[in-house]
């Protein structure tokens, strides 16, 4: 495992960390939650091949997600990073922040959180923490030592990034940044030479980049021996980037992460100017650029819209139409894992005021419909 200091005030961090948002979990719907054996094996696991940072957040899985990784790193506790999140609409009057912090500590079974965010910020979201002083009383819960650090994810456009960056009580920042998507690098770096460390979620565009496999590999002229190589490589090669979170939701899955991070050295110089040329060819892209984040899954029809917008990207990026068209086919009302077919679309828009991508989803669910019907 390779490792970097984490800004400049920040401990030594493996440039991979686990993020603790898909672990396995048991039971259907709302009622489901974490499978504790695979979901705790995963986490020492990680920890055995040299990851000492793990993420998780209040909502992640069903609001388990906190205490299966309290429970997974509870033999190390010590000996690793904990990084957890709040949304700020979770905090409507002020005293909301230190009874929900004190709860994620119980649920954590520890005694402090070594990175503790604000979930998810866009202007409007940070304008929301500002009016209910969650930004002072994270000052206050660090003073007291709850915390020891304090970050923030973020989904916005990068100008609102640098204006949340600039109130001067952040250590670190969490954005989304990948081989198909540099819209914030610019402002990563400015924030990593002020001193903040920079992480980056999504490296391989929330599984997108994975599942191109060769067919996208063979649009670069690159050395990696597969495409999530390739997205790794990109990822920390950018000198502002301290690590890289990736969600697994299987011992294969992390222990092929971690040897690419292991054996593959970062990208030089010259291949990174011939990625970026070769990414303008995929720009088409950005315009329906979604994470399945599954924040959007709010549906009262059950469509899960970013289930949709992967075979879509898939298909229109890559050239796989065939097997995406399949895929698309499937969905249905039967099918109780990736939800109803587009065609139940009542376009009443709940799904669109949880997207951080402000994605018009029901407009978006309309061109996939027609797509998938030539």
């Amino acid at each position: 495992m390779q490792y970097k200091q984490f800004g400049k005030d920040g401990p030594m961090v493996s440039r991979l960390g686990l993020g603790c948002m898909r672990l396995p979990m048991v039971g259907e719907g709302k009622e489901a939650r974490a499978d504790d054996e695979k979901g705790v094996a995963i986490i020492r696991r990680a920890y055995e091949l040299g990851i000492n940072f793990f993420d998780t957040a209040w909502g992640y899985m069903n609001r388990d997600g906190q205490r299966i990784t309290g429970l997974g790193i509870k033999p190390f506790r010590d000996k690793v990073v904990l990084s957890s999140k709040l949304p700020p609409d979770e905090v409507q009057e002020p005293a909301d922040f230190m009874r929900k912090l004190e709860m994620s500590l119980r649920e954590f079974d520890t005694e402090y959180i070594d990175y503790y965010h604000m979930h998810a910020l866009n202007a409007k979201n940070w304008s929301h923490a500002k009016k209910v002083d969650m930004h002072k009383n994270m000052l206050k819960a660090k003073e007291q030592g709850l915390i020891r650090h304090i970050s923030f994810s973020f989904h916005d456009v990068p100008e609102v990034m640098t204006e949340i960056a600039d109130e001067g009580i952040f250590s670190s920042v969490l954005c989304q940044y990948n081989l198909i998507d540099q819209s914030n690098e610019a402002v990563m770096q400015k924030i990593a030479d002020r001193g903040m460390g920079v992480m980056v979620m999504g490296p391989v565009g929330g599984g997108t980049i994975a599942d191109g496999g060769e067919a996208l590999l063979r649009l670069y002229d690159t050395s990696a021996a597969s495409a999530p190589e390739l997205a790794l490589r990109f990822v920390l090669g950018y000198d502002a980037v301290s690590l890289a979170l990736s969600g697994m939701s299987s011992i294969e899955m992390l222990e092929e992460n971690v040897a690419i991070v292991e054996r593959a050295a970062s990208v030089t110089p010259e291949e990174r100017e011939l990625l970026h040329s070769t990414n303008d060819k995929l720009r088409e892209l950005s315009d329906l650029y979604c994470t399945g984040c599954n924040y959007c899954a709010v549906c009262p029809q059950d469509i899960r819209p970013s289930a949709h917008f992967k075979c879509y990207n898939n298909a229109k990026i890559w050239g796989l139409y065939e097997n995406s068209k399949k895929r698309y086919d499937r969905f249905g009302p039967e099918n109780r894992f990736s939800g109803n077919s587009a065609d139940a679309c009542i376009a009443c828009g709940a799904c669109s005021e949880h997207c951080p991508q402000k994605i018009d989803i029901p407009t978006r669910l309309q061109e996939v419909r027609e797509y998938f019907s030539r």
